[in-house]
């Protein structure tokens, strides 16, 4: 090998993090997404706040619109705090609204009965569906209510514009589990999955609660690897969410000097996660090891195409869930075809999520220039 092939290797391989981002400057194609989420402040489940934080800090993604789960919830617990400071942190401007607030009568629901402050989470997605010059991308990390009272209201529009639709939901294994999020609406599941839209489904779990044996998306990390290197701003973001901070102005919050003891306390705690590093593939990036790292690299930045890893992939299923939110593995008339989330790296499953999440999250901050 010639001293210049040696020196581009060398450089390649001591690339920093940030650089292998900044390669591409502003991406010339971003993945249009409506993303539906169960996130609240105070927080239920504070993994939500990862999962959003990590959407915002991926350039190539644009964030249409943004639905809030459960709208009487949203009253008392409104996830437009964090939002409000996500816009502030990287300097965006993107919409929400408040979606339906109780469980769909039947999978045939449209949610017209509910109240009219309830129904600005259903109009947001229909309007942005049809204003779109392109089909989008839907994510749902909750419930997934808004979008079947949606798709019930306009089968055609959504058969048209919504290009993929992801879903973090269910069990992939066992019979008679009913995980979380299909618990908060089994009508709205049932829609979903016997829909024949283009679902891209990623169970929460598979082989019972806090199991995955392969067909879900469960991980669990460390703090101190997550949120070891963000900045300042971030940290804050954080620490003003897990703690339940209420006091003062939260965006004005995110600019205070950190406190110490509020920062161990974060960074001792461990996160149990599902969605955060599979945004990188929505939005088209490849999984990169480097060193003891492994990155997400956008379309156009430089890596070494050896260093190239696969941990997860779509599979198509065949499913049908029946009137108990039930799923059958079948190949029947019935039965809708889906891709399902499939792990291919089960040794290192774990690490690369929890670098990948944690790249995104040194990342997310517009002031910070790396």
């Amino acid at each position: 090998m010639n001293t210049k092939k040696i020196a581009s290797v060398l450089i390649l391989f001591i690339l920093p993090l940030n650089n292998i981002y900044a390669d591409t400057g502003e991406p010339e194609t971003r993945v249009p997404v409506i993303y539906c989420t169960d996130l609240f402040h105070p927080h239920d489940d504070p993994d939500d706040h990862f999962d959003i934080a990590c959407l915002y800090a991926i350039k190539e993604i644009e964030i249409k619109a943004i639905i809030l789960d459960q709208g009487e919830k949203q009253k008392q617990k409104p996830g437009s705090v964090p939002i409000s400071q996500l816009n502030h942190i990287t300097g965006r401007n993107i919409p929400y609204a408040v979606g339906l607030s109780d469980e769909l009568k039947s999978p045939q629901d449209k949610g017209l009965g509910q109240a009219k402050e309830y129904q600005n989470g259903v109009e947001l997605a229909l309007k942005t569906l049809k204003t779109s010059k392109e089909p989008l991308s839907i994510i749902s990390v909750g419930s997934l209510r808004d979008i079947a009272a949606g798709y019930n209201r306009s089968p055609s529009l959504f058969k048209t514009k919504v290009d993929r639709l992801f879903i973090f939901i269910g069990e992939a294994s066992k019979k008679g589990h009913i995980e979380y999020n299909v618990g908060l609406d089994k009508n709205a599941y049932i829609r979903i999955m016997n829909s024949g839209l283009p679902v891209y489904w990623v169970p929460c779990f598979d082989g019972g609660r806090w199991q995955n044996n392969g067909r879900a998306s469960y991980w669990r990390a460390s703090h101190k690897d997550l949120l070891g290197r963000v900045s300042d701003r971030v940290m804050n973001y954080f620490i003003y969410a897990l703690l339940k901070k209420n006091e003062g102005n939260p965006i004005q919050y995110l600019d205070n000097e950190i406190n110490i003891d509020d920062r161990k306390k974060i960074l001792s705690m461990n996160r149990n996660l599902w969605c955060t590093a599979i945004f990188s593939h929505i939005a088209g990036r490849r999984f990169v090891r480097r060193g003891k790292e492994f990155l997400s690299v956008p379309m156009g930045a430089s890596y070494n195409k050896e260093k190239v890893i696969r941990p997860f992939e779509f599979e198509e299923v065949s499913v049908f869930v029946d009137e108990q939110a039930h799923f059958f593995y079948e190949h029947t008339n019935k039965a809708v075809k889906s891709k399902q989330f499939h792990v291919l790296t089960p040794d290192t499953y774990t690490e690369v999520m929890t670098s990948v999440t944690a790249q995104l999250l040194h990342q997310l901050d517009s002031q910070v220039k790396f």
